[in-house]
């Protein structure tokens, strides 16, 4: 009977696995897709997709009400909130089409402009520029819209530039781009500032998307603290803006911006100067993975030791050596304290990989190596606790079901886990 009651538990965690996918290392950005009904389907799709390619970013759809929408005229789609209940985004994606419903909704636009005022980002595509210019977010600066549609727009702001011929203009937290498919690129491109270009580049090769063009844009801003880096230095920065960085360095940079300026010294053989800024950028971003790839190729450049990759983890963990594993991470976390050797999300894949193949042990082993090197991630116990419950070890299963609790208590699948342990 206690092996019917296993495999019918070993059936239910297996359609568990949505569950216990880590969240992305680095710090996660809410990215509010705000359709209202007629919204041209690719000015959010195409966007949404992007960021959902990109580690870091949480993309869900936001309308007038949570009552379906319709797109294109063909498709029905239920959002996820209302601007009034949603979470609090970090960045709102404005698309054209049905714009109309936005703008004659005071309340929709104030959530709009407060948002702004607030520190977060906007982006439009196509007529979504019409919202924007509603809110007021487009007085003294350029942007584009739709190429049909400049009458449109320019008849909700006293004073725009609305330029030609223009995927994209960024003029810092106001990002407005040209239509339908240039909203991919103001993706792409907003991406590249928030977690690199290397990271925007790989969002675009999942994508099949080989038309986007970085430079066709328009860059209408710069920002001081990474001019003043480039032209000083990290150490200095630090210095000069000491009191903002206590603050949180979020109001100053994106990992992103000070990685695409490291690229760029490395570029120029300027590896030293390279490196700086990412172990400058790595003190203020902790956790962001995507610092340490970038730091250990420039580290090479530079003819310094180098950690092993991830991949390097990752092919000996499927191959079922995890003794051998966990020998190569003490070895590289000794000689190389702080660094992130791998992402959560990637060697959490890996021990799901060794269940399947019914490697139950070295599953247990390379889960047991990513909690040690994310202790603070509920999902890490998560997936541990599934292991040991797959090798039949009921209290270490319970036991890291609890700590994932304690760490997320809103973690329902910890609980329904073991409620069908107790159940055994």
């Amino acid at each position: 009977m206690k092996k019917v009651l296993f495999f019918a538990i070993s059936l239910l965690s297996t359609t568990m696995y949505a569950f216990a996918q880590p969240r992305p290392n680095g710090r996660v950005y809410r990215v509010a897709l705000f359709v209202p009904s007629g919204a041209e389907l690719l000015d959010f799709a195409g966007p949404g997709e992007a960021f959902t390619q990109a580690p870091g970013f949480e993309v869900y759809l936001v309308s007038l009400s949570e009552e379906p929408i319709r797109s294109q005229g063909f498709m029905t789609i239920t959002p996820n909130y209302s601007y009034k209940n949603c979470p609090r985004p970090d960045i709102i994606l404005i698309p054209g089409g049905g714009t109309g419903r936005i703008i004659n909704e005071p309340e929709a636009i104030d959530w709009v402009k407060q948002h702004y005022d607030n520190g977060g980002i906007v982006l439009t595509v196509c007529t979504g520029a019409s919202v924007a210019a509603k809110a007021g977010l487009l007085e003294g600066k350029k942007a584009t819209t739709y190429h049909a549609s400049f009458d449109y727009v320019k008849g909700y702001c006293s004073d725009c530039e609305l330029l030609r011929n223009t995927r994209y203009v960024d003029n810092g937290r106001i990002i407005t781009t040209a239509g339908i498919s240039a909203g991919i690129d103001g993706a792409l491109h907003l991406i590249s500032r928030i977690k690199g270009q290397d990271v925007a580049e790989e969002a675009a090769r999942n994508m099949e998307y080989d038309k986007w063009a970085p430079n066709e844009g328009l860059m209408n801003y710069e920002n001081t603290f990474i001019r003043y880096v480039k032209q000083h230095g990290p150490e200095k920065a630090g210095q000069k803006y000491r009191n903002e960085l206590a603050a949180g360095a979020g109001t100053l940079f994106f990992a992103g911006e000070m990685k695409n300026l490291a690229a760029e010294m490395s570029a120029a053989g300027e590896y030293e100067k390279a490196a700086q800024v990412l172990e400058f950028c790595a003190g203020h971003y902790p956790g962001e993975a995507i610092i340490y790839n970038q730091l250990r190729a420039v580290y090479a450049l530079a003819g310094k030791p180098v950690p092993p990759t991830p991949e390097d983890f990752m092919e000996a963990a499927l191959q079922g050596k995890a003794e051998e594993v966990s020998a190569l991470y003490e070895k590289a976390k000794e000689a190389f304290p702080g660094w992130i050797l791998f992402e959560e999300s990637r060697m959490n894949w890996v021990g799901y990989q060794l269940l399947a193949k019914g490697e139950v042990k070295s599953a247990i082993d390379i889960f047991k190596l990513n909690a040690d090197a994310y202790p603070a991630s509920w999902n890490v116990y998560d997936s541990l606790a599934e292991g040991y419950m797959n090798d039949e070890q009921w209290d270490k299963a319970r036991k890291y079901y609890l700590k994932s609790l304690e760490l997320n208590p809103d973690n329902d699948n910890a609980r329904k886990m073991m409620a069908k342990i107790e159940e055994r």
